[in-house]
């Protein structure tokens, strides 16, 4: 099964790994299976491109034999393809802590295809290890020890990588452009907390993918158990290794590159099935069960809920800041926007709950084998159609992942042939994105452009962090609250008809705490509530906004012709 040929970078300077021939071999769609010879790896002020190095694709079937070795002894890896292919070969890449490598070829059997290859690992520190076919890849690690070596002598590492100089400077010209807006707004009574809350979601932004701008390798160490681009918080939470990264109570897409943090929903899925065991995951290592790290997810959305509750969908989810740039777009070109009735609406929002409950049960289902030893649904098998196509059903129809995929590959960050060579499956675009994924974002885009916030009304995260946060006993203790005094409202409507989710109990409630389930905290109706201290924000019982009286003589103030009352 194991071919007998191999190649090894050259040892002129094997701290130094040659980016060019790692974009176009370690991460490419050639199936071209001829050796790489031995070169001198070029100097790297002359040679590296400005390009940020990759992300590679997740999903091929490899288990490792040990993650711990000492120097010089043998590792084993057996896998396996899908579907089998007649004259096959597939290639294994052995990278370095210094990040040269070791590569290996081995035929894959063709009615299974199943492969193995044993190799021997010859320096101290951690390797990651790539079985890849085409443009497929998993990954692997191991520590390895040399028992002779000074244990403070440190691996001498030098850093060949660079950060991409245009996507830093559009990311600053951006983050510019939202403090100007910020600013600008702070002048008007009408827009003071949109312009905040516009300004901290477009910075948000750009924090919660800081990986696509400090690569993990700009920093002085070796590789880690991360991937490519990310720059991960929170892989540990009291013990308990969660690899993806801490979870987040919005939308902060797994699949593209450069996240810190990670979609509390993916986590909460995959930990159900796939990988409810302890074992290998997408790239990664899991040493506790799933129900442990499920703990984790739980614990931390009962946290974010009773923290902000849906403050999180209004001020930081960057899928919420693309439907109020749709909003914003269709108040420019003068379009008039489109209401739902107000029981159609109140129906409607009851729909985030169904999905929610709808991904659990199929994820339950999917992992029946793992919970009761007993397979419920065929395809759910390592390698299985569901398993490889379905393992996260909800991410499936999310209308987020698409447009990070689509913008990140746009920025030269996430290889084409992994979004768009088809697969032949599920109406399979590439490794990451369906069909049917491009089919929920145009929808959502298209309702989204002419009804305001259309995606957070239905969002099962959403109606996640409600069930933590606006029903009891969750809501005896919740530190946020929307308070309204009955005596100072009027019944003036205007707040009705500012909120983006068309929120009728503000209007409707006589007093006290009026933030209901459906309300994502945007507060546009404190910010346009004609009424001095009618309506108050408050934090742990500190009130952090009011109402305000901006009218004179019940006339608007010239500044504040409420021209943008909408968002």
């Amino acid at each position: 099964m194991l071919s007998t040929a191999t190649s090894e970078t050259s040892d002129t300077n094997p701290n130094i790994l040659n980016e060019e021939w790692l974009k176009q071999n370690l991460f490419n769609n050639s199936t071209d299976i001829a050796l790489i010879q031995a070169t001198p790896t070029p100097n790297p002020q002359t040679s590296i491109s400005q390009t940020p190095l990759p992300c590679h694709g997740p999903h091929i079937v490899a288990t490792i034999d040990r993650t711990a070795i000492n120097i010089n002894q043998t590792v084993t890896l057996v896998g396996q393809i899908y579907p089998p292919e007649l004259n096959v070969t597939i290639r294994i890449c052995y990278v370095r802590p210094n990040y040269s490598w070791i590569d290996q070829y081995v035929l894959t059997d063709p009615q299974t295809g199943e492969f193995n290859a044993t190799q021997a690992l010859d320096m101290a520190g951690y390797w990651n290890i790539f079985p890849i076919h085409g443009h497929i890849a998993d990954r692997h690690h191991v520590i390895v020890t040399d028992p002779l070596a000074d244990p403070e002598e440190l691996l001498d590492f030098e850093n060949p990588w660079r950060m991409s100089i245009p996507l830093v400077l559009t990311a600053a010209a951006i983050i510019g452009i939202g403090i100007i807006v910020a600013i600008t707004g702070l002048k008007k009574k009408t827009r003071k907390i949109s312009s905040l809350r516009i300004g901290i979601q477009i910075l948000l932004v750009f924090l919660l993918f800081l990986g696509m701008f400090v690569d993990h390798q700009n920093l002085p160490r070796p590789v880690r158990q991360i991937a490519v681009h990310d720059f991960l918080i929170g892989t540990d939470v009291l013990g308990v290794s969660v690899p993806e990264g801490f979870p987040a109570p919005f939308f902060a897409c797994y699949y593209p590159c450069g996240r810190t943090v990670t979609c509390a929903l993916w986590e909460l899925q995959v930990y159900i099935y796939p990988f409810l065991d302890v074992g290998h995951g997408w790239g990664v290592d899991y040493n506790t069960t799933g129900v442990v790290r499920l703990a984790i997810v739980v614990g931390a959305i009962i946290l974010s809920a009773l923290l902000l509750g849906k403050v999180w969908c209004g001020w930081v989810c960057p899928f919420g800041l693309y439907l109020d740039a749709l909003t914003y777009l269709r108040k420019r070109l003068r379009i008039k926007r489109i209401d739902l009735s107000e029981r159609f609406n109140r129906y409607f929002h009851q729909l985030s709950y169904v999905i929610l409950a709808v991904m659990l049960v199929l994820c339950v289902l999917f992992a029946s084998y793992s919970i009761t030893g007993t397979q419920l649904i065929s395809g759910t098998e390592q390698g299985g159609f569901i398993y490889t196509y379905f393992s996260a059903p909800f991410c499936t129809v999310c209308p987020m992942k698409p447009l990070c995929l689509l913008m990140q590959n746009q920025a030269g960050i996430l290889q084409t042939q992994w979004i768009f060579n088809g697969t032949g499956e599920y109406y399979q675009l590439g490794m990451y994105l369906t069909s049917v994924n491009l089919i929920i974002l145009a929808i959502v885009t298209i309702a989204g452009f002419f009804i305001r916030r259309l995606w957070c009304r239905i969002c099962p995260l959403g109606g996640l962090l409600a069930l933590f946060n606006r029903f009891p006993p969750f809501k005896w203790v919740s530190a946020v609250r929307l308070e309204k005094t009955e005596g100072k409202c009027t019944k003036c409507g205007v707040c009705k008809r500012v909120c983006p989710t068309q929120v009728t109990e503000v209007y409707e409630q006589k007093e006290g705490d009026v933030m209901t389930s459906k309300c994502i905290g945007c507060l546009r109706c404190v910010e346009m509530c004609p009424y001095e201290d009618a309506l108050k924000f408050k934090f742990v019982g500190k009130t952090l906004c009011r109402s305000r009286n901006w009218l004179d003589n019940g006339k608007p103030r010239a500044n504040d012709s409420g021209k943008d009352r909408e968002l």
